[in-house]
C-alpha cells in the first residue's frame, strides 16, 4: 500500500519531466537552423521544413498512438517514447558532424523519430492527467502544458548557448546534442518507477469508437479546428522568428536563444494562470480574450518589424512575443478541457488516449502548416515582418469561430462538469 502511494506521489513529477524533455528537444534545434543553413546551404523553406516535419508523425499517427495508449497504458508508452527521443538527439549529432552523407535527410529522419515519440508522450501525459484528476483537469493540464512550454522555449536558449559554446571552445557544436540525449535518458528511471500509477490499459465503456465522431460531433470538430489555428501561429513563429532575428538583426544562436527566453516565462505563467481560471469559470471567456490579444500582438510584430531596427526592434520583438505567448495559452488550455469534456460526452470513459491522440492530429496539422507558410512567403516576398505579421489573419478567424460557437461550447463543458460533481 505504501509503495503504491509513493508511486502515485511520483506520477505528476514524472509526467512533468517527460513533457519537459520532449519539448526541450523539439525546440532545441531552432537557433541552430541558421548555422545549418550556412553549413549545408539550406533555403529558408528547407530550414523551416525541419521544424514542421516534427509534427508529421503526430498528424498521421495521432489516433493510432491514442489507441495504443489506451490498450497498453500511459506509463509504458511514455517509457518507450523517451528511449526513442534520446536516439533522435544522437541523429542530430551524426548529421552535423557529417558522419554520413545526405545530412538533410538524416536531420529530417531525426525530426520524424522525435515527432513520433514526442506525440506519444504528449498524448499519454494528457490522457493520464484526465484519469488521475478528472475534476481538476484544467489546472493539471495547465501545469503540464506550462512545463512543455518551458521545455519548448528553454530548448532554443540551451540549444543556442550550448551549440555556440562548444563550437567556439571545442570546435564542435554538435556536442550539445549529447547533452540533450543524456537529459532525456535521465528522466527514464523516474517514469519507470511511477509507470503503474501513471496509467495502465483502459477498458472502454462503449467499446472501440469510430474516428468519425471527431468529425460528426459539433464540439469536437470546432475545437479541433481551433487547436490547429493556435499551433499554426506558434509553429510559424518558432520557425520564422529565429531566422528573422538572424537575417534582419544579425543575431547569433546564443543571442537568439536569449531573445526567446522571455517566452519561457510568459507561456509558462500563462498556462498556470488560465488553467486555474478555467476550472472555476469555464473556458470560452478566456478563449475569446486570448484570441483578441493574439491577433493584435501578431499584427504588431509585422508593423513594428517594418518600422524599427537595431536594439529597438529586438526590444519590440521581446515584448510582442511575450504578450503573444501569454495570450496563446488562454486559447490552448481551455480547449484541452473542452476535449476532455466533449470526448467523455460523446463516447463515455475509457478512451482518453484516443481523444487526445485524435486532437494531436489537429495540433500537428497547425504545427506543420505554420512553418510551411512562413518559409515560402519569405522566399517569395523577402520580408520577414510581412511573413510573420500575416499570421494575424488566421488568429482573427479563430476569434470569429470561438465567438460564434461560444454557446454550444459552454453548454457541453458545463453539462459534463455537472455530471462529474454529482458522481463524486
Amino acid at each position: 500500500m505504501k509503495n503504491n502511494q509513493r508511486r502515485m506521489a511520483f506520477a505528476f513529477p514524472a509526467l512533468v519531466m517527460a513533457l519537459f524533455v520532449d519539448y526541450l528537444g523539439y525546440a532545441f534545434i531552432v537557433p541552430i537552423l541558421p548555422s545549418w543553413q550556412a553549413q549545408f546551404g539550406f533555403s529558408a523553406t528547407q530550414a523551416t521544413l525541419l521544424v514542421s516535419i516534427w509534427a508529421v508523425p503526430m498528424f498521421l499517427l495521432g489516433p493510432l498512438t491514442g489507441r495504443l495508449t489506451d490498450r497498453i497504458g500511459c506509463g509504458k508508452i511514455i517509457l518507450l517514447s523517451l528511449i526513442l527521443l534520446s536516439i533522435s538527439a544522437l541523429m542530430y549529432l551524426v548529421a552535423t558532424e557529417e558522419l554520413l552523407p545526405h545530412a538533410f535527410y538524416i536531420l529530417a529522419g531525426a525530426r520524424l523519430v522525435h515527432g513520433a515519440s514526442g506525440a506519444a508522450v504528449m498524448t499519454a501525459c494528457l490522457a493520464s492527467a484526465s484519469q488521475l484528476w478528472p475534476n481538476k483537469f484544467g489546472e493539471q493540464a495547465g501545469k503540464l502544458i506550462a512545463m512543455a512550454a518551458i521545455g519548448g522555449l528553454l530548448g532554443p536558449v540551451l540549444g543556442g548557448v550550448l551549440f555556440q559554446y562548444f563550437d567556439q571552445v571545442h570546435g564542435s557544436g554538435s556536442i550539445a546534442f549529447i547533452i540533450l540525449s543524456l537529459a532525456t535518458i535521465s528522466v527514464i528511471p523516474f517514469v519507470w518507477y511511477a509507470s503503474s500509477a501513471i496509467g495502465d490499459a483502459q477498458e472502454p465503456t462503449q467499446g472501440n469508437v469510430s474516428l468519425k465522431v471527431f468529425i460528426t460531433n459539433p464540439v469536437l470538430l470546432r475545437v479541433g479546428i481551433l487547436i490547429a489555428i493556435t499551433t499554426l501561429a506558434t509553429g510559424a513563429l518558432e520557425a520564422g522568428g529565429p531566422l528573422f532575428l538572424n537575417d534582419e538583426l544579425g543575431l547569433k544562436p546564443a543571442a537568439i536563444g536569449g531573445v526567446l527566453l522571455v517566452m519561457v516565462f510568459t507561456q509558462g505563467i500563462g498556462s498556470l494562470f488560465w488553467g486555474k481560471l478555467v476550472d472555476k469559470n469555464g473556458p470560452t471567456r478566456y478563449m475569446l480574450m486570448g484570441w483578441i490579444v493574439v491577433t493584435i500582438s501578431l499584427a504588431l510584430v509585422g508593423i513594428l518589424g517594418f518600422q524599427l531596427s537595431g536594439m529597438q526592434a529586438i526590444i519590440a520583438m521581446i515584448i510582442m512575443l511575450g504578450i503573444y505567448q501569454f495570450a496563446i495559452a488562454a486559447t490552448q488550455i481551455p480547449m484541452l478541457t473542452m476535449i476532455d469534456a466533449a470526448a467523455n460526452q460523446a463516447y463515455g470513459s475509457g478512451n482518453p488516449g484516443l481523444a487526445f491522440g485524435a486532437f494531436g492530429t489537429a495540433w500537428a496539422a497547425g504545427t506543420i502548416v505554420g512553418p510551411l507558410i512562413v518559409g515560402p512567403v519569405y522566399d517569395l516576398s523577402g520580408s520577414w515582418p510581412l511573413s510573420l505579421g500575416l499570421l494575424c489573419v488566421p488568429a482573427m478567424f479563430g476569434f470569429i469561430l470561438t465567438f460564434r460557437n461560444q454557446d454550444i461550447l459552454n453548454e457541453c463543458y458545463n453539462s459534463e462538469m455537472s455530471n462529474r460533481i454529482e458522481a463524486e
